[in-house]
């Protein structure tokens, strides 16, 4: 009776599942993505979290004005040369609503990824069947890196959201050519664009790619392409425009400019470690492992008109990104996130398929996913949120408890700005260049203390052995000039004025 009742059961979740996938599918991801909403930004990426923070609680706190970023290491002056700050511009407004707590900004980038996989069904299923739709959306779900970066503080989720959007709409527009699909079309890759500059790159190769196979070489005669070309480029340039005059007037970047960065040294191409960094990344933390070959098999499967090819060319415009702007593609892993779009689309067509008549393999590979997905989750970056064993957080505690509010600290953990943000006090950044003539430099700026450790630079980058006795004796030949009010051989804060 039991068996049959579990038959029941489980044919009735099924049936429950085919009426209505997408409410599954939102289910399912809002469920895995809620967990632990209320860290505070620590771990993995916490430096590019608390720019994105700082932003938000300095828009709220200074006035509303979306066209002057202010980070918390500028000093005085923390205007900053930076994308187009829309996503802490809507964080910052639900403060005005909710008020200042982290997990909005975790909360905002949630909803961006159910929308993102609304519009990612949808756009499949312009292309294919409702069981490729519902396979890519379950993949893109479940794996762990898409997972964690749809509740970090910052713009990726909100920026692959409106790619899927700008993609959905622009394909509707060559079926329905109504006016409405292409403006909203425009709006979105426009954002994508100003969000990150590459999605002009892995945007506009698909999107022209689409529209040469609707009107041919008709389309350089349509005057709604040429309009919809020429805002969205003219918006990008406009912004980058008004954001490289911020650091010509106040000095901070992220570093677009050529000369304050070196994510244009294309040397590392000709190295083997850029290519098995970027192969073995993306095999191993983005697609799980056991989801590539499903990926690989999903490649070779027919394409059935001559438009299905925009998820080839989708992926080779993203990996074309990837060789412009190579350390930077090395160096931040979010940077591969763009390329799981169209590659999640391969799985879906792979799973469509192979499910009935290879059965066992692909659920083995999707469950092996599963677990392999919880275990890089798990250990590599929900491990590193524990708030009772992180030393930023102590510190940061000291420093309010220790250090008038408005008050400026030099902050000794080199590009993190975790430290400032946590302790909510604004200053500078330094590592090793920190000597007496950098000290009295800022001093003459206002600052009051300097705070660090002794054990990590940046948040959860241990001073290597080889480095910290060099590191460290710069600390403390600079402490003993000034009174120390925390100096217990892990920590330090130095009244420096």
């Amino acid at each position: 009776m039991s068996i049959k009742l579990s038959k029941i059961i489980r044919y009735m979740q099924i049936n429950q599942i085919r009426k209505h996938p997408l409410l599954f599918l939102l289910t399912l991801a809002l469920s895995v993505r809620l967990y632990n909403i209320t860290s505070p930004l620590i771990g993995t990426h916490s430096w590019r979290q608390s720019d994105t923070a700082a932003m938000s609680r300095n828009f709220y706190r200074n006035g509303f004005n979306l066209f002057f970023p202010e980070i918390d290491w500028g000093g005085i002056y923390g205007y900053c040369e930076t994308e187009f700050p829309i996503y802490s511009f809507i964080v910052a407004l639900l403060y005005k609503v909710f008020g200042a707590h982290d997990f909005l900004g975790r909360l905002t980038s949630t909803v961006c990824s159910l929308i993102l996989i609304y519009f990612l069904y949808k756009l499949v299923l312009n292309y294919f069947n409702h069981r490729v739709a519902f396979w890519a959306c379950f993949v893109y779900a479940i794996l762990p890196l898409n997972i964690f970066y749809s509740r970090t503080f910052q713009p990726e989720s909100m920026l692959l959201m409106c790619c899927i959007i700008g993609i959905y709409y622009f394909s509707n527009w060559l079926d329905s050519e109504k006016h409405i699909d292409l403006i909203l079309s425009c709006i979105f890759v426009s954002l994508a664009c100003l969000i990150k500059v590459l999605p002009i790159i892995y945007l506009g190769i698909p999107i022209f790619y689409l529209a040469w196979t609707k009107f041919g070489i008709k389309l350089f005669s349509k005057f709604s392409l040429w309009a919809y070309s020429i805002f969205t480029l003219g918006s990008v340039f406009s912004w980058y425009y008004h954001a490289h005059n911020i650091f010509l007037e106040y000095g901070n970047t992220f570093g677009f400019s050529a000369d304050t960065t070196n994510r244009y040294e294309y040397n590392i191409l000709l190295t083997l470690s850029f290519w098995t960094e970027l192969i073995f990344r993306t095999i191993f933390r983005h697609f799980a492992i056991f989801c590539f070959p499903i990926f690989i098999v999903g490649l070779f499967i027919t394409r059935k008109r001559e438009r299905e090819y925009v998820f080839d060319v989708w992926l080779v415009s993203v990996m074309l990104t990837q060789i412009l702007v190579p350390v930077t593609s090395v160096v931040h892993e979010y940077y591969q996130l763009p390329f799981m779009l169209p590659a999640v689309v391969f799985i879906g067509k792979a799973c469509d398929r192979y499910f009935n008549t290879n059965r066992k393999a692909i659920v083995t590979c999707l469950c092996l996913t599963l677990v392999t997905g919880s275990i890089i989750y798990a250990t590599g970056y929900m491990s590193v949120e524990k708030t009772e064993q992180s030393e930023l957080i102590k510190l940061a505690e000291e420093i309010k408890s220790i250090t008038p509010k408005d008050t400026l600290v030099i902050s000794s953990t080199g590009g993190d700005p975790t430290l400032l943000y946590l302790s909510d006090r604004q200053g500078w950044l330094i590592d090793r260049d920190l000597n007496e003539k950098y000290i009295f430099s800022k001093q003459k700026l206002g600052a009051q203390y300097l705070v660090g450790s002794f054990d990590f630079i940046e948040n959860y980058n241990m001073i290597p052995d080889r480095q910290k006795q060099t590191i460290n004796h710069k600390i403390n030949y600079i402490l003993e000039k000034y009174p120390n009010l925390v100096r217990d051989g892990k920590n330090f804060i130095s009244k420096i004025k």
